[in-house]
């Protein structure tokens, strides 16, 4: 994607309850400009009402990030044509291996995309110190 839109990509944030009010607004479109594949879906008034982006190093592995709907736009299958879209990238690309940490909440959703949990793993963060910024 060739266009990032700093207020929307900021609400979609807010709407996911991610974002930080510390972060500094440019790092909006570092994110969407630095992910393997972005995907936005349009409003009717050309407005931003979803998201979702992968990580991945294009070859082996993929993860699905930031998916997240407008609350005014859920439950009307924007959420699952944003999940099928980067599936479809994936795949296309011949990754294989896709991994995503979804909220409790959200479990249901992804299990119909074929994810499911995996057994032995536990998703850890990093929340020591970061030499970069300190």
């Amino acid at each position: 994607m060739d266009e990032c839109k700093v207020d929307e990509v900021r609400a979609l944030f807010h709407a996911g309850d991610w974002w930080e009010d510390e972060w500094d607004d440019s790092i909006l479109c570092d994110i969407v400009r630095s992910s393997y594949a972005f995907v936005a879906a349009i409003g009717p008034d050309n407005r931003w009402i979803g998201m979702g982006r992968i990580i991945s190093d294009g070859v082996s592995d993929a993860y699905l990030q930031d998916i997240v709907v407008l609350p005014e736009w859920r439950d009307k299958g924007v959420g699952t044509a944003i999940v099928k879209k980067l599936m479809s990238i994936c795949m296309h690309a011949g990754i294989g291996w896709i991994g995503i940490i979804a909220a409790p909440e959200t479990e249901y959703f992804y299990r119909r995309f074929g994810f499911a949990k995996m057994n032995g793993y536990t998703p850890m963060r990093y929340e020591g110190p970061n030499p970069a910024r300190d």
